[in-house]
Order: structure tokens, then C-alpha cells, then sequence
């Protein structure tokens, strides 16, 4: 086999990975992960079961691949944060967190998320990929706070994050809040998170 049909095949499972991770997330976000079956997935799909598990070996093994990519998402969403240059962090961190509130209130990927929090809760293994992704997340978000020089990093990260993941439950509870006032109002708390004042509480 030539290195273009081996690059041909490599695409074809990558494109069909990507289809059945598609598929279960939508069934998992309707279901449950408990609720969902493979062969609704499969389904789906187009596949017969046999198939799906030539992919993934059992459904915990599915599970875990479609919190992987969730947490990937997130996780790479820090690359706008990441690319600031120093002379400009300062002034466009707060307008880039706002946006980031704004464009990222998708339901569907709220619901996905819940149930995710809900099986760390009683699967090890999906607990391990949350806190492990989650540690990633929160080092390199206190990063780009201590080259903005404010001080406290990781105790302002916790902060914020502990703010935002409460947001998407709310706009669960009550959609038809006023987004543009409720973003106009959290403005100054997200300026007073990340201010130059210290918190007089070190985590560190």
C-alpha cells in the first residue's frame, strides 16, 4: 500500500470516528449516557453494532472519546487567550472573556456538558479525564493571568470559572433572560476579578 492510499484510509477512519462521535453525542444529550444504547448510535449512523464497536470496544470506551473531544473544545477555546501579546493582554482581557460568555451559550453543548458532570459522578474514568482536562484548563488560563500581572492567579481563575459554569444553568432556567443587560451588569464584577487589587487570599 503507497503512502497516498494509507493517508486515504487514515482520512476515511478519521471522517467515520467523527460521524459516530456525532451520532452519540446526539443521542447521549437526548438519552442520557445511561439512556442511550449502541445500537441506536449505530443506527444512526448508517452502521450495523458490529461495525461501531470495530471503532470503539465497548459503549464506556465511546463515552469517554466523546468527553475527550468535548474537553478538547473547551480547552482550545484558551488559544485566543494564548496568542495575546503582552502590550495588548491587559486591554483585551476582559472584552475576550465577555465574548467568550457570548458565543459560547449553545444548549446543546450545555446539556452535553451536564451529562458529563453528572457521569463523573459515578464513572472513575470520567472523572479522571474532567479533572485531568480541568487541571490543563485552569494552569494555562492562571498563565495568561501572571503575564497580565494580576496577582493571584490561580484563586482569580477558580473565581471565574466557578462564575461562568453557573451562567449556561441559568440560561437553562430562565431563557428568556435579557442577555444584554445581564452582560452589561457582570462587566464590573469580571473587572473587579481581574483587577490589579489583591484578593488578600493567596492559593498559591
Amino acid at each position: 500500500m503507497t503512502d497516498i492510499q494509507i493517508s486515504k484510509v487514515a482520512a476515511k477512519r478519521e471522517s467515520r470516528l467523527s460521524e459516530i462521535l456525532d451520532c452519540a453525542e446526539l443521542h447521549f444529550v437526548e438519552k442520557g449516557f445511561h439512556g442511550a444504547g449502541i445500537s441506536g448510535i449505530a443506527k444512526e449512523c448508517g452502521i450495523s453494532v458490529g461495525h461501531l464497536y470495530h471503532y470503539f470496544s465497548s459503549k464506556d470506551m465511546l463515552v469517554e472519546a466523546v468527553v475527550e473531544r468535548e474537553l478538547t473544545r473547551q480547552q482550545e477555546r484558551l488559544a485566543d487567550f494564548q496568542a495575546l501579546d503582552d502590550t495588548e493582554i491587559r486591554d483585551q482581557l476582559i472584552p475576550m472573556v465577555l465574548e467568550t460568555i457570548t458565543k459560547h451559550q449553545d444548549p446543546f453543548r450545555t446539556v452535553l456538558n451536564f451529562e458529563i458532570l453528572a457521569e463523573a459522578q459515578r464513572n472513575p474514568s470520567v472523572a479522571s479525564i474532567l479533572h485531568r482536562f480541568d487541571q490543563n484548563i485552569r494552569t494555562e488560563f492562571c498563565k495568561v493571568l501572571e503575564r497580565a500581572g494580576i496577582p493571584s492567579p490561580m484563586l482569580r481563575t477558580e473565581m471565574l470559572f466557578t462564575f461562568f459554569s453557573g451562567i449556561p444553568a441559568r440560561s437553562l432556567r430562565h431563557p428568556e433572560q435579557e442577555r444584554a443587560q445581564f452582560l452589561d451588569l457582570m462587566k464590573p464584577i469580571i473587572s473587579s476579578m481581574l483587577s490589579d487589587e489583591d484578593c488578600g487570599v493567596d492559593m498559591e
